[in-house]
């Protein structure tokens, strides 16, 4: 995969800035693809009792923050995709009531 190097101040807005300053290095696609081993090796090694399991009652379970993450990369990638695509079109906000798991943790 080509390396695409770190984006540019005026790439992204400097809300973001706390983010993209998190990620190591100066490949993002590489550490993508090292992430998703790493989290596929940590969730293979979960025994299936580990995925309900809420650090506090009001909590989210780690089967509902994978759930969440899975969501969230769909989301992002659409918008990536109508991105590319050139899409005019305004994306509704993401509003945090809609993306809570079922038990409304």
């Amino acid at each position: 995969m080509a390396n695409v190097g770190r984006p540019e101040a005026g790439e992204y807005a400097p809300y973001f800035e706390r983010y993209v300053s998190l990620v190591p290095g100066e490949d993002p696609l590489a550490v993508l693809e090292e992430q998703a081993v790493a989290v596929r090796r940590t969730l293979q090694g979960l025994p299936e009792a580990g995925a309900g399991f809420r650090y506090a009652p009001e909590k989210w379970s780690v089967c509902e923050v994978v759930g969440h993450c899975a969501d969230a990369e769909r989301v992002f990638a659409y918008r990536a995709l109508a991105f590319a695509r050139g899409e005019k079109a305004a994306f509704a906000a993401v509003r945090r009531e809609r993306v809570r798991p079922p038990g409304g943790a």
